[in-house]
């Protein structure tokens, strides 16, 4: 998919501009759809320019809409990692 079709499907879209920002965002580093990426939301936040917590509340719209998945990761000793976005 071009970037022309990209925008255009995200026109007809009612959500806010920061939620399509981030999908785009992760579709870009994530190497296309269907893919998936491993990252801190602190530091997806400083990648887009948001705050942390606007990065994590589209996330979750995102998630609501079903145009992606976020998979928590834990360390062997039960630590917390960043999580895994998953692009549908």
């Amino acid at each position: 998919m071009n970037d022309l079709t990209r925008y255009k499907l995200w026109a007809g879209i009612n959500t806010p501009a920061t939620a399509k920002l981030l999908y785009c965002y992760l579709l870009d580093v994530s190497g296309g759809r269907h893919n998936s990426t491993t990252m801190s939301i602190k530091k997806l936040a400083k990648e887009v320019g948001l705050s942390c917590s606007a990065t994590s509340r589209n996330l979750h719209r995102l998630e609501k809409l079903n145009m992606i998945g976020i998979v928590p990761r834990y360390s062997e000793d039960g630590g917390r990692l960043s999580n895994q976005y998953i692009l549908k």
